[in-house]
């Protein structure tokens, strides 16, 4: 399993920092998609910014898409190492001792796909397995946001590339949605990793302008459908764990 840490490539101080608190697990540095001065950049052709706007109400702004452009990119890697990837992003602080958890990261992560370490919000969720006497294998029932660290496959890494052309949401909430995807998320409980209090390379998210009546009809609409295929899908996928 390789251990990639997204960063920018002028990020000193970010480096430093990933390079201190993974000073015993040998990894490498991934330089973060920079779109902003690439009009020509390949995440253009795969953003519905008409899509955004009638769902959401906003468009994206220029660092979420360099954000997701940085995790498909490392997809495609995953694919072509053949090999399980730990991707991690540089706004990270350890909770537990993830060198002791490598194995069991890998180990999980061939078994079940995706892994995250860590998640930004709290949701009521299904345990799957035990994993030690620190730690479960927990499912979310609802998206609980975040990239900062998940181990992932080749195989659900190359889902993800298929299902990406006219993405219209940020890289967390596009693979929460489990029922677009067809894969479930697995987490670490309690958090292996978190995200820590360093000021966001992404910067403000949702810029809205004004919105119509049709348009917010068209947003809830869209929040409805989305609640009740989560609950259908939580249903027919999830309840295998009860």
């Amino acid at each position: 399993m390789k251990v990639v840490a997204i960063s920018l490539k002028d990020s000193h101080d970010r480096r430093a920092y990933m390079s201190a608190i993974l000073n015993h697990i040998p990894f490498t540095f991934f330089d973060a998609e920079n779109v902003k001065t690439d009009p020509h950049h390949f995440i253009f052709s795969l953003y519905s910014r008409e899509k955004v706007k009638r769902k959401k109400g906003y468009e994206l702004t220029i660092p979420e898409l360099g954000c997701f452009a940085s995790h498909i990119s490392l997809w495609k890697q995953c694919v072509e190492d053949n090999e399980p990837y730990l991707i991690l992003e540089d706004n990270i602080e350890l909770a537990g001792d993830l060198s002791a958890q490598l194995e069991n990261i890998e180990s999980l992560v061939s078994q079940y796909g995706i892994v995250k370490l860590g998640n930004i919000f709290e949701r009521k969720y299904i345990t799957v397995c035990k994993i030690d006497e620190t730690y479960n294998l927990i499912s979310n029932l609802k998206g609980a946001c975040g990239t900062s660290a998940y181990a992932i496959t080749p195989a659900v890494a190359s889902l993800y590339l298929n299902k990406v052309n006219g993405f219209f949401e940020p890289v967390d909430d596009f693979m929460d949605n489990e029922w677009r995807t067809g894969q479930i998320i697995y987490s670490y409980s309690p958090p292996l990793l978190r995200r820590s209090d360093a000021k966001s390379t992404i910067g403000q998210r949702k810029i809205k302008a004004d919105i119509s009546l049709i348009s917010k009809l068209n947003i809830e609409i869209t929040r409805l459908m989305k609640q009740y295929r989560r609950k259908i899908f939580n249903i027919r996928k999830k309840a295998i764990y009860k």
